[in-house]
């Protein structure tokens, strides 16, 4: 695994832990957990990490991210979830 990847994928996901304020982002199913999750699979597929990719470094498979990634458009419905999203992109 790439170096920088990793690198990306800690960033992106302790900035997300820290304005989303959840400790457990990956063995918990509470839906602030989740929209974390989202938020953080979808700012990576935006700087161009792929699905699968993604899914090495999260454990997760590579159905589970795509299915996180492609439910952006209802979650993004939720104002705390677009404000998350927006403040860790501002930050990043």
């Amino acid at each position: 695994m790439n170096k920088d990847l990793i690198t990306l994928f800690q960033r992106v996901e302790s900035k997300v832990m820290q304005v989303t304020g959840i400790k457990q982002l990956f063995h918990t199913n509470q839906e602030e957990a989740v929209d974390a999750r989202t938020i953080l699979i979808y700012i990576l597929s935006e700087k161009g990490v792929t699905d699968t990719q993604i899914a090495e470094l999260s454990g997760l498979t590579r159905q589970g991210v795509n299915k996180l990634k492609n439910s952006v458009r209802f979650r993004k419905r939720k104002f705390s979830f677009i404000s998350d999203l927006q403040q860790i992109r501002n930050e990043l």
